[in-house]
């Protein structure tokens, strides 16, 4: 009989939501937007759901062969020392800590890292960098994309990894209320809009790390691609391990 290979292990963050209705209305529930996971199966990948818990260890994120940052609500400005403001959506803390910490022991285990708008965010603040509080202000000539999805353009590195997924020029969908101001550590940005805002950014070391600021979980076929360019990074990683036999 021919050995079965498994399916890639990915884990996919998730938050907390409050049930509005039911016998278990008012209890909190695990939650995550299921296109996610639709995009995660269709890639040929087996997603795994993690809710906000205790940390993981380097040796238990080692254990999955890729790891999805979703989007959500925006982060608490007091993990990078600033303040509230009017316009921040309600913060979820114990979140914001379990996907940086899920991040930095990923980093350290070389589990490759795709973090999808908020998930970008996590990553740059994990790397030092800073965010935009409320683009409609800090950016006035980036459209306004925090009160529904909306397309936009992008410019891609070509000489990036996810140049290589989708070319030089997107059209993508966006959703989101802050956004980069400036990236550090071992970031650099692949993509932007016109209105220079950074749209993705990949890591020049270590793992692979691709972070966008749109959702390709909706974007049909080029966000197919996107998913596609972290099955590739992890088949590339298992080369080097090869007792983690994937499909």
């Amino acid at each position: 009989m021919a050995q079965r290979t498994r399916r890639p292990l990915i884990g996919v963050t998730a938050g907390t939501r409050t049930m509005m209705s039911g016998a278990w209305a008012g209890h909190d529930a695990v939650a995550v937007n299921e296109h996610y996971v639709r995009a995660l199966r269709a890639a040929g990948a087996r997603p795994v759901i993690l809710a906000p818990q205790d940390e993981w260890s380097d040796e238990e994120i080692a254990e999955l062969d890729g790891l999805v940052l979703t989007g959500g609500t925006d982060l608490d400005p007091a993990a990078w020392g600033e303040g509230a403001l009017p316009t921040d959506m309600t913060p979820d803390p114990e979140r914001d800590a379990f996907e940086t910490g899920l991040y930095r022991a990923a980093r350290r285990a070389g589990v490759p890292v795709l973090g999808i708008c908020r998930g970008l965010q996590i990553i740059v603040i994990a790397e030092g960098g800073e965010l935009h509080r409320h683009l409609p202000v800090d950016l006035p000539a980036h459209p306004a994309t925090g009160q529904e999805p909306t397309r936009v353009e992008t410019e891609v590195d070509a000489a990036s990894d996810l140049g290589l997924a989708l070319g030089t020029r997107a059209e993508v969908t966006a959703y989101h209320h802050q956004g980069i101001r400036a990236v550090r550590g071992d970031l650099r940005v692949v993509a932007r809009h016109a209105s220079g805002l950074p749209l993705a950014v990949e890591a020049d070391s270590g793992s692979n790390v691709l972070g966008v600021q749109w959702h390709p979980e909706i974007d049909g076929e080029g966000g197919a691609a996107v998913f596609e360019s972290l099955l590739t990074a992890i088949r590339h990683r298992a080369v080097s391990a090869p007792a983690r036999s994937l499909v």
